[in-house]
């Protein structure tokens, strides 16, 4: 007993896994869990200011200019995929077909300065989460534990397809989409508060124990639409992970494919031989969350052939 108080006094008196360099009792550890309070935007309460024309904020009223170009994806993330490496992309209208290009990452010019600033936190939020879990699969090595909250990884995950969209740089073949959302009207307002997101919308997983990937550091979305060609959910593949961000409520005969679907995962566990990695991702749904367990596999090598 005096052990196992010790290692918890130790972990309560350590650094807290959200990555605030506070105190972990005195930051997000309530008694019992761990959890994370998702950010406050305060995009609706923001001073009046001005409306800059080419920034999809503007009937905000809330603008203060002059335009910046906005990392479609943000740039802390774009460094942690390329690593030491190169960023490339594709599947772009202005590519050619099966054209991958090293580029800087693509900008766009679609929020003012202060819409662009008030953002940030979910930048943040999205460097974490890449971060840790790009460590984690890549290195076997002593437990740790990351904490997020899944509220800003999904306003994230919305922020960079609406700059994809904005910019138009959604495509069916070479045939660029509108950027239309089904939820057009209420964007904002998710973007700004996760309380505004209807029942059943989010992240769901869409992987199914015993489905293997290969690990990649790449980052991939596409829009997923209606007969009117809005989009109303989202596609990504994270690290190698396969998610849907859904922008209505559920409806299985429109989304048979989310019906053995994990909702809002509250645990991304990666588990190695030696050691167990962990991502806490916290909600304020008043719902219970599943794990996610990802098992390392060691490749297999092929045997040599007989002489």
């Amino acid at each position: 007993m005096g052990e196992a108080k010790r290692k918890k006094d130790a972990v309560l008196n350590g650094p807290c896994p959200c990555g605030s360099a506070k105190v972990a009792r005195i930051c997000c550890f309530n008694g019992r869990d761990w959890h994370k309070v998702s950010a406050v935007l305060g995009l609706k309460s923001l001073p009046p200011a001005s409306k800059v024309e080419r920034c999809y904020m503007k009937e905000l009223g809330s603008c203060v200019g002059p335009i910046s170009g906005e990392h479609i994806i943000s740039e802390s993330v774009c460094r942690v995929l390329m690593a030491d490496g190169d960023f490339s992309i594709s599947g772009l209208p202005w590519l050619e077909a099966g054209e991958e290009k090293i580029i800087a990452p693509p900008t766009a010019k679609c929020l003012c300065v202060k819409h662009n600033s008030a953002l940030h936190p979910l930048d943040d939020a999205a460097h974490y989460f890449f971060a840790s879990l790009k460590s984690y699969f890549e290195t076997d090595a002593a437990s740790r534990h990351a904490l997020v909250s899944g509220h800003d990884i999904e306003r994230w995950l919305l922020k960079t397809a609406k700059a994809a969209a904005v910019s138009k740089n959604f495509a069916r073949g070479r045939e660029r989409l509108s950027g239309a959302f089904s939820q057009d009207d209420a964007i904002l307002n998710m973007l700004d508060d996760p309380r505004q997101w209807p029942d059943g919308t989010g992240l769901y997983c869409v992987m199914n124990t015993g489905d293997t990937t290969v690990n990649h550091p790449r980052f991939q979305l596409q829009p997923l639409t209606n007969d009117q060609e809005d989009i109303e959910a989202l596609a990504f593949n994270i690290l190698g992970l396969g998610f849907v961000l859904l922008l209505e409520p559920l409806d299985l005969s429109k989304h048979p494919f989310l019906r053995e679907a994990k909702y809002r995962p509250g645990r991304i566990v990666v588990s190695y031989p030696t050691s167990t990695n962990w991502v806490t991702m916290s909600w304020d749904d008043g719902k219970a969350h599943e794990h996610l367990t990802v098992q390392f596999v060691q490749p297999v090598r092929p045997r040599p052939s007989p002489a």
